[in-house]
């Protein structure tokens, strides 16, 4: 009974530092500057690759603008969040006649809108120019060129626009309403 109980020990101990002892693995973005050293199968540290210098070119500017002008009136961020949520865009229509209310959508309103309502729960809607929008739903996103006046009466909502700021009445909670 003994020699099975120390035979089980020195099995486990040998597992162990069979499983201790195995290669290692770094994942390493190449366009980092200086990736430091890697460990190779044998355990051994291989100098990491350095990225030869940049010779100086007239026409590129190492420069990088920290805070990139804004598209289309949207800061960065916005203005890529908004061109994949039109391109995932579930339904494409006119100015409605009636509140929005199918939930988890992606709506896209073309033209020029008198008055939008949205009833939305995590949805998204993108227009172009609305006198009046009201949105009384949940965690539902909206983006707008212009917006004449705007009534919030939901809860986690973000609206951004590209003009000028529109007249805002917010009695929800947690709502992000701003330009750009």
């Amino acid at each position: 009974m003994r020699a099975s109980r120390s035979s089980a020990a020195a099995a486990a101990t040998i597992v162990v530092a069979v499983l201790l002892s195995g290669c290692t693995m770094r994942i390493i973005d190449p366009a980092a500057e200086d990736a430091g050293p890697t460990t190779g199968a044998t355990g051994a540290e291989t100098p990491a690759k350095t990225p030869a210098p940049k010779t100086p070119d007239a026409a590129e500017d190492d420069r990088s603008d920290p805070d990139p002008a804004p598209i289309d009136g949207l800061d960065a961020e916005h203005a890529a969040h908004r061109q994949r949520l039109l391109d995932s865009a579930t339904t494409t229509m006119p100015c409605p006649t009636a509140p929005l209310q199918q939930d988890g959508t992606i709506i896209r309103i073309e033209g020029d809108c008198d008055e939008i309502r949205i009833d939305l729960d995590a949805g998204a809607v993108i227009v172009d120019d609305v006198s009046s929008l009201q949105l009384s739903g949940s965690g539902t996103v909206v983006y707008a060129n212009t917006i004449g006046d705007v009534r919030v009466s939901g809860t986690a909502n973000e609206i951004y626009w590209t003009g000028e700021t529109p007249q805002v009445t917010d009695t929800g909670t947690a709502n992000v309403l701003r330009r750009g």
